[in-house]
């Protein structure tokens, strides 16, 4: 199965791993219910198992994994990540050991339930507290044990997990071209590891969509004194696939890097915390029958709804990474007598 990057420079697909894990194109709908100028991009329906965003990215991380020839993946996340969950999903698929080293996030049922999907697919957690020591460990390992493991960054922000949303942009192109939608004047999507904003606006300018891309960052933006999700991380990695896809075909070149915006003004108290803005948006998508989670899509959609009511000329696609397939009886199977007693807590502790 090819992808529409391939199509748009066939070179490629000779050069860059691949594997067709997500059920691509992901739908177009309008939303007049909410907005007249309203539209979404549906990649919770990224795979009926798990769907999400991170789908995107793991079709060419795992590829890459599987091509280093390494044995075991390492990575991070909060206690609730659904990188974590799609991850552990597909490494036990393809037969990949992975660890996750974990960090503490407010808890909600959404949280509990992610904890107990990423025990259940066999990935080993290892809880270290907090954002800071977490990364710390992460950097650590993987300069000590980087030579016989894949060390993944949070949320599969790589090179490899950023062409995935470069392709994702050529398939947007090709459903404006199909008239499913009219071109955006502006594109919204969450901005935690910078992956997702970084490929699709670099995306973009390579298929030729004129739309303005607009991040919402919804995660800490440094780490102690390290930027983690600022404009020059975005762009840094943005840079570093354009680089990465100059290298394997000339053709690259000729287009120009495109500019985005990242709102700061949506993150309300800190990772993982519900914001009133975010609770509106709940509620307003209710009645698109859309569920959005409070860390990222929430906050998100709060901003695309805002930009439908002061710019109603302006066509709003909102791009929606949640998953939306029902998994919960999947985690109810989870030994919890199992999982590790520093996460058993969480599992037990009244929710938020």
């Amino acid at each position: 199965m090819s992808r529409p990057l391939f199509e748009a420079f066939p070179r490629l697909k000779e050069r860059i791993p691949f594997l067709a894990i997500a059920k691509l194109p992901t739908p177009i709908e309008a939303l007049p219910q909410l907005a007249p100028n309203l539209w979404v991009k549906r990649d919770d329906k990224t795979n009926s198992l798990y769907g999400g965003n991170k789908i995107r990215k793991l079709e060419f991380i795992l590829a890459d994994v599987l091509r280093s020839g390494k044995k075991e993946l390492v990575s991070f996340g909060a206690i609730g990540t659904n990188h974590g969950v799609a991850t552990s999903i597909y490494c036990l698929q393809m037969d990949i050991p992975l660890q996750m080293m974990l960090f503490e996030q407010p808890v909600t049922p959404q949280v509990q339930q992610n904890l107990k999907l990423m025990h259940r697919f066999n990935a080993q957690l290892h809880y270290q507290g907090s954002l800071f020591k977490t990364a710390a460990k992460f950097y650590l390992g993987k300069w000590l044990r980087g030579r016989d493991r894949y060390y993944l960054f949070a949320g599969g922000s790589t090179i490899q997990g950023c062409l995935a949303f470069v392709n994702a942009a050529f398939e947007l192109k090709q459903q404006i071209d199909a008239g499913l939608l009219p071109e955006p004047d502006y594109i919204y999507c969450p901005v935690g590891s910078n992956a997702t904003l970084a490929g699709l606006t670099l995306g973009c300018g390579l298929a030729g969509i004129n739309s303005q891309l607009i991040g919402v960052r919804v995660a800490p933006s440094h780490i102690g004194p390290i930027p983690a999700c600022t404009f020059s991380t975005v762009r840094k990695l943005q840079r570093a696939c354009y680089q990465f896809l100059c290298d394997l075909e000339p053709r690259i070149k000729e287009h120009k890097l495109t500019k985005f915006q990242l709102m700061d003004n949506y993150y309300g108290d800190g990772y993982g915390h519900a914001s009133k803005e975010g609770e509106w948006a709940q509620e307003m998508f209710e009645q698109a029958e859309l569920e959005l989670d409070p860390t990222y899509t929430a906050k998100t959609a709060a901003a695309a709804l805002n930009a439908c009511a002061n710019s109603p000329d302006k066509k709003i696609l909102y791009w929606h990474t949640y998953n939306s397939a029902n998994v919960a009886d999947i985690a109810a199977k989870a030994d919890l007598d199992s999982m590790p007693k520093a996460l058993q807590g969480f599992i037990q502790e009244p929710v938020v």
